[in-house]
């Protein structure tokens, strides 16, 4: 067998469009070598995220969902997902470690970081679908977009790092699948949740992306610290760069560029359907309700 392709350090690992800085104005300061390391450092923090959802979530909402005995031909997808999710634990794990050995030797998180209570409390209620299915809607948003990351670096493959745009291609082929069982669980799920508990997880959904998944927050910023540790003359243009990501989560046109309409229909869409979600749009800056 082979010894794998070694890393190509010289390429970027995403299209620079998928990563923030590139939205701000101090990106335009940066020379192609600190641009290039940045654009690195963002992708290893993307594949953390992808990691931690297949480990932290997707296998504790997947199994309890097989306990609540759904559909027959729902089941047989739901089993086939749950493999799938840790199958690609492990393609994204290695990609890591082969990515950046320093970083992930010892660990398999480093930008992702969640307080032991915290990650009980995750693990609690993400264990609980039936009570809060505001998961599932989740991991829908979440595989729609990682399509789009997918299908981005298809596009620009030869500029990428190969093996990155390898393991993304072979992440593509089975989220196609995913992103139609997310909506059949939520079509089975959702109905069958009671209008109050609806609106619950609604507000608790819209609370989490505010809070988590759409502007640059925490990772972000220790993204930034890692490049500014490799390049200390970056050092005194560390709270300028810091300041512009965080004002990316005010700035509509950035929000484009994580979930808009062309990006997560289906979840767009979706949402159209019901009135809990029709406040989403103060979080998720580029939604608004029946805007197809």
């Amino acid at each position: 067998m082979s010894a794998p392709r070694p890393i190509d350090t010289s390429r970027d690992y995403l299209p620079p469009p998928l990563t923030p800085l590139f939205h701000t104005p101090s990106y335009a300061t940066l020379d192609g070598t600190q641009r290039r390391r940045y654009n690195q450092l963002h992708a290893v923090y993307v594949n953390e995220q992808i990691l931690f959802f297949e480990v932290a979530l997707a296998d504790n909402v997947l199994s309890a969902l097989l306990r609540l005995v759904p559909p027959a031909g729902l089941a047989a997808d739901l089993r086939k997902f749950r493999d799938d999710e840790a199958a690609h634990a492990t393609m994204f794990r290695d990609l890591n470690r082969r990515c950046a050995p320093q970083i992930y030797e010892a660990a398999d998180f480093h930008f992702v970081r969640i307080g032991a209570g915290a990650g009980r409390l995750l693990g609690l209620v993400s264990r609980r679908p039936a009570t809060f299915p505001l998961f599932v809607w989740l991991m829908l948003m979440l595989e729609e977009r990682a399509l789009y990351y997918a299908r981005e670096m298809m596009r620009q493959r030869r500029a990428l790092e190969p093996t990155a745009v390898a393991t993304h291609a072979r992440h593509l082929r089975d989220e196609v699948h995913h992103v139609r069982w997310d909506q059949a669980i939520l079509d089975w799920l959702w109905p069958r949740t009671s209008p109050a508990r609806r609106r619950l997880n609604a507000l608790v959904f819209r609370w989490m992306v505010g809070e988590f998944f759409n502007a640059p927050k925490r990772a972000a910023l220790l993204v930034l610290d890692a490049l500014v540790a490799e390049f200390p003359e970056l050092a005194p243009r560390r709270g300028r760069m810091a300041a512009e990501l965080r004002a990316l989560g005010t700035q509509p046109d950035y929000h484009r560029f994580l979930y808009a309409r062309h990006i997560v229909p289906r979840t767009f869409e979706r949402f159209d359907r019901w009135q809990e979600f029709a406040s989403l749009g103060r979080v998720l800056l580029a939604y608004r309700p029946g805007a197809a």
